[in-house]
């Protein structure tokens, strides 16, 4: 698996793992599943709806603009009609809501040409302050890595500086997602994530509910045990600087 592939509906399992190496180690992994599915032309399934309330659900206002409701669809065609590039298909990698609930610390879109050829990519951040950071980048070909600064107010233990290095990579039988955060060329933390895949179908949808009906909740409850864990630690709290929910940034990549 070396690119970012056009791949169909998909159910993919695997393990987040989190590690900070600045000022102290810390480190931990959780198993979890991601969907991955094409949003326009979006296939309705009798346990995956979208805007409707079922087992899982998809809710564009859980995603793009948050002082906005609107179609994901449209608030991408606003942000991107200077940008030149054939924008015909969107896939999204990211969390359901699993019985109205879901916390998505981050989502990728892929954004595909007529031939199925991956022309851009948006990694979408959220925080627990209910704020939103989407970066976009073109996607050259051949690319999975994309190194940009970074803008956003994630951890209460990371000041808003820095840069990423983000990759991903997806086949029909495996996904990849490796996040490395940098500070003064200094690798500060990484996270990544590493599933293997499964046809979206109502068994498998059926069958997958009974395994992670409260993975998102853990999510939630994760990210606040582990903040607890880091301020005993001594971790630094950093006051969260005042920002619009919602930011969109074109991503000027760095080299």
């Amino acid at each position: 698996m070396n690119k970012i592939n056009y791949v169909k509906n998909k159910i993919y399992s695997g393990v987040v793992k989190h590690t900070r190496f600045f000022p102290f180690h810390h480190s931990f992994s959780y198993k979890i599943s991601y969907f991955w599915f094409r949003l326009n032309d979006f296939r309705e399934y009798f346990l995956f709806k979208r805007n409707k309330f079922s087992i899982f659900s998809f809710f564009d206002k859980d995603h793009g603009q948050i002082e906005q409701k609107g179609v994901i669809e449209d608030f991408f065609q606003r942000k991107l009609r200077r940008i030149k590039g054939s924008f015909f298909k969107i896939k999204v990698f990211c969390l359901p809501r699993i019985l109205n609930y879901s916390f998505n610390p981050i989502s990728v879109f892929i954004l595909y040409d007529e031939r199925n050829i991956p022309s851009g990519v948006v990694f979408e951040v959220n925080n627990t302050f209910k704020e939103r950071h989407l970066y976009f980048s073109r996607v050259k070909k051949g690319q999975t890595n994309f190194i940009f600064d970074k803008g956003f107010y994630v951890s209460p233990f990371f000041e808003v500086k820095g840069l990423y290095n983000v990759s991903f990579r997806i086949d029909e039988k495996t996904i990849s997602l490796y996040i490395k955060y940098f500070i003064d060329k200094k690798k500060v933390f990484e996270a990544s994530y590493h599933g293997k895949s499964e046809n979206m179908n109502e068994i498998n949808l059926s069958r997958k509910f009974f395994s992670i009906s409260i993975q998102n909740i853990k999510v939630t409850l994760g990210i606040y045990i582990q903040a607890l864990k880091l301020f005993f630690k001594g971790a630094k709290y950093i006051n969260r600087p005042k920002i619009s929910k919602t930011k969109f940034t074109v991503i000027n990549e760095r080299r």
